[in-house]
């Protein structure tokens, strides 16, 4: 009723309103397959991270699907921040997916999932809710700062793992070709978000990291590629590169100050449109995942809470 009447007051609230809506309805009308998304960009300030952030939360916060995040990009060990696991919003700790979702980047527990001594890759779920960064509104999973980097081994190991109990799971990755947990990335992810800025030549940062993807080892060039261009100011982005279909993000300032819960519609509709465009682009030969069972709340990881 609230929203009816501020729709009467405001006309353009009831058009977002309408806009949101059928980009959930949408998403929901996709057939649930399960998803690998690794999301790439070839320099800083692309808005990787960003992108991951927001596709975990749309698909989480607004359908029944099962959601984890894989954060592989390494946290150098800095001063401590004067709010534990809070690090500053121009520190590289704080641009990490894992921060842009409120967890804390100092708490990673990744190895207790992917211990080879454990074995088997059926895992209980107290172990998987065990390896969770605290914190976050999505389940995500990190390692602690300081290390050399994210082994292109413990890829295979976690989403072996993860793929028990999520639908979709998001991989963010760091930034530039080399890093050597882009092997492991290339390799077992089943579609790919090419991220470039909104702002300059978009067209030729389109060209570079579909050429760079399209010349990468082994199953990459077979798998599905969506251009997701993260729009950053008023003017609206313009391309003409033809190859991939593309969608337009736009910078959403409750994401950026790390504040998950005051996600703005706007974005939300993007990241759902996102969703939907990975959904209907699976490889051919995909087979529908098992219907999913609870409910994958932004607040609470009840993927991995006992059923």
């Amino acid at each position: 009723m609230a929203n009816m009447l501020a729709g009467a007051v405001n006309p353009g609230l009831t058009a977002e309103l309408a806009e949101f809506a059928a980009a959930r309805a949408g998403f929901a009308a996709t057939r649930p397959v399960a998803r690998t998304v690794a999301v790439l960009g070839l320099t800083p300030g692309e808005g990787r991270s960003s992108v991951a952030a927001l596709l975990a939360l749309s698909v989480a916060g607004w359908s029944d699907r099962r959601v984890a995040v894989l954060d592989t990009v390494a946290v150098p060990t800095g001063p401590h921040p004067a709010v534990a696991g809070m690090p500053g919003v121009r520190d590289v700790a704080g641009r990490t997916v894992t921060a842009l979702l409120g967890g804390d980047v100092g708490q990673g527990r990744l190895q207790g999932l992917v211990d080879p001594s454990a074995g088997s890759t059926v895992v209980a779920r107290n172990r998987l809710r065990a390896a969770l960064t605290p914190g976050a509104a999505v389940p995500v999973l990190s390692l602690p700062p300081g290390g050399p980097g994210f082994p292109p081994q413990f890829v295979e190991q976690a989403l072996a793992r993860l793929r028990q109990r999520a639908d979709l799971v998001v991989i963010d990755t760091p930034v530039g070709p080399s890093a050597p947990v882009l092997h492991g990335v290339l390799q077992h992810a089943d579609h790919f978000l090419l991220v470039v800025r909104g702002d300059g030549d978009t067209d030729r940062r389109l060209q570079a990291v579909a050429h760079w993807l399209g010349n990468a080892p082994g199953r990459a060039r077979t798998r599905p590629a969506t251009a997701v261009i993260v729009s950053r100011g008023l003017t609206k982005p313009s391309w003409t590169f033809p190859s991939l279909p593309v969608v337009v993000i736009p910078r959403d300032e409750g994401l950026r100050r790390r504040r998950p819960e005051r996600l703005g519609r706007p974005a939300a509709v993007a990241g759902l449109r996102l969703a939907t465009e990975i959904a209907a682009r699976g490889s051919t030969g995909d087979a529908p995942a098992d219907p999913p069972t609870g409910s994958a709340s932004a607040v609470d990881p009840s993927i991995f809470g006992p059923r």
